[in-house]
């Protein structure tokens, strides 16, 4: 028991630490790259070496006390059967993961006697495009590029983990070993990120996420992307966003681990543990938020979102402790959100458009009830039934000024807002 939870601790270390490398080697070869005009092997390297000193001061200032505290509260119900089976269903999926990562990654891209082929149909588009982008980062293009599609125009993408792949190739690390590898690892980083956040069945909602179309599964006995069909509005995050979109190979476990962090740090440590500063170390917490630009939007945009509602729903300790965050991250994410949107002139990422994929043919059902129970199942009305249950909670406890709400009418909150 004791060595798990040794092992447990060191694993949130290592996550720590490798979101770190990726996310202050990104920067400073980027830094490097505005400096120089345009990266070569010696900055590459250089920024390697840095991202692996961050990582190495991140994973001796990263704490996890959560294993103690779960003991503490089990108490002698782990010598119980319930418990003593109650990981077979992480197993279980830990299994359906390597399945789905082993699968998209290790055939990301291959070649088949003459021909280059690709894995997923979603990918390609967008891994021709991914491929360009660091190619041009490695061929030593000023930073911050040129559109290498659109003419007369910056690049208005978050390419920040193109930019590490570049720094990879810099170093001879092969184009097609380097995707592959960031896969695999990026996807070994979102489960166990998934896995501390939600448990079994986050790493569930992940991997599963969409309505009754995934069912036939069990009537053609085939892994196939059944949500793909044309006629599906919602498509799997998994095999349609997160193989495709790779700044979500690093803001989905990055984001993941803050959202770790704070609920530990502002709702789980104790009233006698208020000054603590939580499992992370304050600058690895703002590097990880202020650089989110670079790699994805709206994940940034998505963390904004909990950071101000863990503002209002917090006490004066919790609320100074996000200000502080926020303050810290202002300018540098002011920045890379200036340099991946060509000086702040890209159109705006949001726009609301209600009912748009109900009102094309193509999605269109015949009702509202057949749209969206084809699309999310009975994800509705478990929604409905989780809000209405933290909303009594919420009225029997009352709110009070400078009274913290519970972690999860925090959270939810936060979702809801975000969905």
């Amino acid at each position: 028991m004791e060595k798990d939870q040794a092992e447990e601790r060191r694993s949130m270390k290592w996550l720590s630490a490798g979101l770190t490398f990726v996310n202050l080697s990104t920067v400073c070869g980027l830094l490097f790259g505005m400096v120089g005009n345009g990266l070569r092997m010696e900055s590459a390297v250089f920024s390697l070496i840095a991202g692996a000193a961050f990582a190495l001061a991140a994973y001796l200032g990263t704490s996890d006390t959560s294993p103690q505290r779960r003991k503490s509260a089990s108490g002698e119900a782990r010598s119980s059967k319930t418990m003593r089976y109650r990981q077979l269903w992480l197993w279980i999926m830990a299994a359906c993961f390597a399945l789905f990562a082993l699968r998209s990654f290790c055939w990301l891209l291959y070649i088949d006697d003459n021909e280059l082929k690709i894995q997923s149909p979603n990918n390609l588009g967008d891994l021709a495009l991914h491929i360009t982008l660091i190619k041009n980062f490695a061929n030593g293009v000023a930073l911050w590029p040129d559109n290498p599609i659109y003419v007369f125009s910056k690049l208005r993408y978050p390419a920040g983990m193109d930019l590490f792949n570049g720094l990879l190739c810099l170093v001879h690390v092969d184009l097609t070993r380097g995707l592959v590898w960031t896969g695999l690892m990026a996807s070994l980083a979102t489960f166990y990120g998934f896995y501390r956040w939600a448990g079994a069945f986050g790493v569930a909602g992940f991997l599963f996420n969409g309505g009754i179309a995934g069912f036939q599964f069990f009537k053609t006995l085939k892994f196939l992307d059944y949500q793909g069909d044309k006629t599906i509005a919602w498509k799997s995050i998994a095999l349609s966003m997160f193989v495709t979109q790779r700044g979500l190979l690093y803001a989905i476990p990055a984001g993941l681990l803050l959202l770790w962090h704070w609920r530990e740090k502002f709702f789980r440590e104790g009233i006698q543990d208020q000054r603590r500063p939580g499992p992370l170390p304050f600058w690895v917490e703002l590097s990880l938020y202020a650089s989110m630009p670079l790699f994805h939007v709206h994940t940034f945009l998505a963390l904004s979102a909990v950071l101000v509602f863990l503002f209002a729903c917090g006490d004066s300790t919790v609320r100074k402790r996000v200000a502080a965050v926020i303050g810290g991250a202002f300018l540098p994410a002011t920045f890379f959100v200036w340099l991946i949107s060509d000086n702040f002139r890209a159109g705006t990422i949001l726009k609301p458009h209600l009912g748009w994929v109900m009102g094309d043919p193509e999605f269109g059902r015949s009702n509202l009830f057949q749209f969206w129970f084809e699309n999310f199942g009975i994800f509705i009305p478990l929604a409905l039934c989780l809000f209405a249950i933290c909303g009594w909670r919420a009225w029997k406890i009352g709110f009070k000024r400078n009274r913290k709400l519970p972690e999860e009418i925090a959270f939810l909150l936060s979702a809801f807002a975000i969905f």
